[in-house]
């Protein structure tokens, strides 16, 4: 109702929308596919019209019954009419087969300043080839990147890494790494979920504060392929605090353990999978070792159905004396015969922990 002797704004009485600050309605918009963006800024009378200026666009092949012809139409024109000024605050892009998606990209970073990309290629779909030619991630904005089913090259992984200042978030998923190092001065979170490693991976961050290195399939599927067949090297987390390597990764190298200098120092939740129980036990001796603040253990071990189980046997002068350890958490088959040796050493070096739960697949 108008104040005083204030004037109504000049519209029709049951329009309470148009009314409201643009920043508002751009904030609802931020709700909304990118068509139901463009379709409802036609109910203003704004020039230019809202969605030219939209901070967050989702955009999802989904939303147009899987028609490539009318989605691949549709973003062409958004990207178009936005001109070169206006600046994103996200760009959520789920793309089937369309070339174009690449340019897309390179124009929310390069023209749009987008401060975060979700772009996932269709898994029914080969893998999304991330063109460095037609894509720079180099960007002081860009906060946050999430990637499905892509290839990403040496390239890219450098721009993401060394030319992306602000960078803080990183998540690849159903993806093939074709890198041998990510290295960053920024990064706090790294998620790299179910993708094919080519190379030893190097994860060097010294700023991270959570880690998660994971397959997500059930090893008892007929479906299941180990991917992650290379070595993953841990360097420089002496900020972590959680870390979660379940992968059935070949195995785990750590980088600059120095006498005396903890390499998780900050770590206090930590969750591993069947390749720390290998080489006589040493991989989790070490992370117990050199991981004073940890309090929460997960390990993860395989199902009978999996074959080459590692076998507990504690190698000889290897200790450990896990202070701040409060709890211990095993998931492991119902019959799972290694489960009194393993508790036996843990209960053994562990001493805080007085009781180990164990929770069957």
């Amino acid at each position: 109702a108008p104040i005083g002797n204030e004037e109504k704004p000049c519209c029709d009485d049951n329009d309470r929308i148009s009314v409201l600050h643009e920043s508002i309605l751009h904030c609802i918009m931020s709700f909304m596919p990118a068509q139901d963006v463009v379709r409802t800024s036609m109910l203003f009378r704004r020039s230019p019209p809202l969605w030219t200026s939209a901070p967050c666009l989702d955009i999802d092949i989904d939303h147009f019954d899987m028609d490539r012809v009318k989605f691949n139409k549709f973003a062409k024109s958004l990207f178009e009419g936005r001109g070169n000024a206006n600046t994103l605050d996200k760009l959520r892009l789920h793309s089937f087969a369309i070339d174009a998606a690449k340019y897309w990209i390179g124009d929310a970073i390069r023209l749009h300043k987008v401060k975060s990309i979700d772009f996932t290629e269709n898994t029914r779909w080969e893998a999304f080839y991330l063109d460095p030619e037609a894509i720079s991630f180099s960007s002081k904005y860009l906060q946050t990147v999430k990637l499905t089913n892509v290839i990403i090259v040496t390239s890219v992984f450098d721009q993401l890494s060394r030319e992306c200042e602000s960078l803080e978030n990183l998540q690849l998923a159903d993806s093939t790494l074709c890198s041998p190092e990510i290295s960053s001065s920024s990064l706090k979170t790294l998620e790299i979920i179910n993708c094919l490693v080519l190379n030893h991976l190097l994860i060097r961050t010294g700023k991270l504060v959570s880690l998660c290195f994971k397959d997500t399939r059930c090893g008892c599927t007929p479906k299941y392929i180990v991917r992650t067949t290379s070595a993953v090297i841990l360097c420089d987390l002496s900020n972590a605090k959680s870390i979660e390597l379940p992968t059935p990764v070949r195995h785990v190298a750590f980088d600059r353990m120095t006498p005396g200098c903890p390499m998780f120092i900050s770590l206090t939740s930590l969750i591993l999978g069947e390749w720390c129980l290998s080489n006589k036990f040493a991989p989790l001796a070490c992370f117990l070792k050199h991981s004073p603040m940890l309090e929460n253990l997960d390990l993860k071990l395989k199902f009978d159905c999996e074959a080459q189980k590692q076998p507990l046997q504690m190698a000889e002068g290897i200790l450990f004396q896990a202070k701040s350890l409060k709890k211990v958490t095993i998931h492991c088959a119902e019959e799972e015969d290694r489960l009194p040796v393993l508790k036996a050493i843990l209960l053994a070096n562990a001493r805080c922990v007085k009781h180990i739960d164990v929770k069957t697949y």
